[in-house]
């Protein structure tokens, strides 16, 4: 603790970009190099511990989603690099959509029904499949789950449009075993990836499959590091996993024969509900 505080003190404490909830609105996107063609969703990372900064000067005044759970996982955060290197583009939206889960969650909820209706528009006039531009939506590319009462949102929101698939990824330990005590199951197309790192999410996908409730995990596999901690038994155990297919071993990006890189759409493991287990290498 004392180490973090001794850096923060030479960070200048007064934001970049101030936000206020009053003037929040949703943002989603649709789509990027790795997911492919799929509406998403973002949060800010990070919490009060934890907080953005870019260049000695806090991003933002606004809080992080990840509550309890950057331990061990911040400063390789995929999520804090983005915003770091692109924070005049990307803050506002991921600080809105936080501000709006926060403090407007109904009215949150409500904006982003209607935002896949008018981006599926055509579908839902001729109800042709055919006509269905997304089918897939990916929650928190950035950030984490907030409460029991987020995740029961996005759980009816799934159930409001069965013509598309929605996939998470999550460690918020409380609210995850708050939801299934309480629901057993996620909606037939919402499929919730327990992320899995250095064994911080056992307990609970213990309790999750003694229960019979379905979800995948999808578990960090650092052993592609050189500096890492894994025992040689761990990392047999991880070498013997399915491997996600759009990160090498490198870390990298796979891209395919043709040079086109493998999108989540094409392989849809993390949004079909089969208690199937991923690893996926550090990058």
């Amino acid at each position: 603790m004392k180490e973090f505080e001794k850096t923060t003190l030479k960070v200048d404490q007064n934001p970049i970009y101030t936000f206020s909830a009053d003037s929040a609105r949703i943002h989603l996107s649709l789509g990027n190099e790795k997911i492919g063609k799929m509406i998403n969703w973002s949060t800010l990372p990070g919490n009060s511990s934890t907080r953005l900064e870019a260049k000695g000067r806090r991003i933002t005044d606004v809080e992080g989603t990840c509550s309890h759970n950057c331990t061990g996982c911040f400063k390789s955060c995929y999520a804090r690099r983005s915003i770091i290197q692109h924070h005049n583009s990307i803050t506002q939206s991921w600080a809105h959509n936080t501000l709006m889960i926060r403090f407007k969650l109904e009215e949150c909820f409500k904006q982003i029904d209607m935002q896949i209706r008018n981006i599926n528009k055509r579908f839902y006039q001729t109800k042709n499949p055919a006509d269905l531009s997304y089918k897939f939506f990916r929650i928190n590319t950035s950030g984490e789950l907030q409460s029991l009462e987020e995740l029961e949102h996005w759980n009816q929101l799934a159930l409001s449009h069965p013509e598309m698939k929605f996939g998470i990824y999550s460690k918020n330990s409380p609210v995850l075993l708050a939801f299934f005590r309480k629901h057993k199951q996620s909606a037939p197309n919402l499929c919730i990836n327990i992320s899995e790192w250095h064994g911080c999410m056992r307990h609970v996908i213990d309790e999750l499959k003694s229960m019979g409730s379905v979800v995948n995990v999808f578990e960090y596999d650092d052993s592609n590091r050189n500096k890492n901690d894994l025992s040689e038994e761990e990392k047999m155990r991880l070498q013997s996993m399915f491997h996600c297919k759009a990160v090498t071993k490198e870390g990298h990006h796979y891209l395919k024969p043709d040079g086109t890189p493998l999108h989540c759409t094409e392989c849809q493991r993390c949004y079909i509900k089969k208690n199937n287990t991923t690893a996926v290498y550090s990058h």
